[in-house]
């Protein structure tokens, strides 16, 4: 069962918030503010990637490329343990 699926990318990328992140809290995916995730409510959840970090990866997005980002972040949070 994966954690990490296509919608959480396009979820974080959709967002409204510029300092969006996608986060792993209690072995689910989340986007929450960096704010929060630094030292808020999720201060203990594990980070992923950024909205910031994800658009300057890609100059336009495709749903190929978010597949494809989506399975190799699952992998690696698995990996992980998360």
């Amino acid at each position: 069962m994966s954690v990490i699926g296509p919608e959480h990318l396009e979820k974080l990328l959709e967002s409204d918030d510029p300092d969006a992140t996608l986060v792993i809290i209690g072995g689910r995916a989340a986007v929450v503010s960096a704010e929060s995730a630094r030292s808020g409510e999720h201060a203990d959840a594990l980070l992923v990637t950024s909205r910031e970090a994800l658009i300057a990866e890609f100059e336009v997005v495709n749903k190929e490329q978010l597949d494809q980002l989506a399975q190799r972040l699952d992998v690696a949070v698995s990996d992980l343990g998360a």
